[in-house]
């Protein structure tokens, strides 16, 4: 049988407002924040990047946590004939959440709520994600979902009132956790005879290998006397000396990448693999306009931008 859902107007009637999600992950017992970026916003559907400003949090090392804060202004216009659900029912709010690459969906229960007209409610989502479930992005829908049946009055029959059922979504979030080649691999490791840093680029056909700690990565040297200097403990980057290893790091991935066989189809972008080395060396060049002609041009352009970014 078919019943009501949210509509587009019964969703500006309820008065839907949402700030952003704000996102946190956990290293050592500590708390850090990540950052995000929107790349698209449209009506009720919103794709955002997040990523660590130290560059060291990876879905799949670490755990990521959410939180946002919304109001619905009107909930009892949900409720009814006009509504979605009886009068005397119960309504369940809920974070669907789906990561097609890992294969993983699940849900994150918010509160319920019934008829009470007159009444602005304020809810609150505070989910996490154990580290490794998630790969490459997730999508997060806010549902509206029937948490109890209530009693049906006579103009009240083509309502559902079945427990789980969904009845409407309020918006969507599609979170980026990688492949656009924004978010540098770090990895920190203890090697008592090795510098404080260096770069590894183990790539093969930077057309398809992935922009990843098995194809390239940053090692910070956690046995050298100097590590402490990298502040690695502030929730921001604030380290110069993180920020310079951070430039060498990206001048010889892109140097090394201009001295293959696949430049020009890099500096055109195309014919490269979504979450490649040649993406993100694409991402880089383009985001921060930086200028590749000679090696002294390129560490030129990207201390003058990270002088900006950072």
């Amino acid at each position: 049988m078919l019943f009501p859902v949210l509509s587009e107007e019964l969703h500006t009637k309820v008065g839907f407002q949402a700030v952003q999600y704000t996102f946190t992950y956990h290293s050592e017992e500590l708390e850090y924040h990540l950052s995000t970026e929107i790349l698209d916003s449209q009506v009720r559907t919103d794709s955002l990047k997040v990523f660590d400003d130290k560059g060291l949090w990876t879905a799949a090392e670490h755990d990521l946590c959410l939180k946002r804060t919304f109001v619905l202004n009107n909930a009892f216009f949900l409720f009814g004939e006009n509504g979605v659900a009886p009068q005397e029912a119960e309504i369940g709010l809920a974070v669907m959440w789906t990561s097609k690459a890992s294969n993983q969906r699940g849900t994150i229960l918010i509160d319920k709520f019934r008829y009470e007209p007159g009444k602005s409610l304020e809810f609150k989502v505070d989910g996490s994600f154990a580290s490794g479930l998630l790969k490459t992005n997730v999508k997060l829908q806010t549902i509206l979902y029937l948490k109890e049946p209530g009693r049906k009055k006579p103009n009240e029959n083509h309502l559902a009132n079945t427990t789980g059922i969904v009845l409407g979504v309020l918006d969507e979030t599609v979170v980026i956790l990688d492949g656009n080649g924004s978010v540098f691999p770090i990895v920190e490791v203890k090697e008592s005879s090795k510098p404080l840093w260096w770069v590894e680029c183990d790539w093969v056909d930077p057309l398809y290998d992935r922009f990843d700690e098995e194809n390239v990565k940053i090692c910070l040297n956690k046995s050298h006397p100097h590590y402490s200097f990298l502040n690695l403990e502030e929730t921001d980057m604030k380290s110069p000396l993180l920020t310079e290893i951070i430039a060498n790091a990206l001048q010889i991935i892109i140097y090394k990448a201009k001295e293959s066989n696949y430049w020009d189809d890099i500096i055109k972008g195309k014919d490269f693999e979504p979450g490649s080395v040649a993406e993100a060396v694409y991402y880089f060049i383009n985001t921060f306009s930086l200028d590749v002609f000679s090696p002294e041009d390129l560490a030129a352009s990207i201390r003058v931008d990270f002088d900006v970014r950072m």
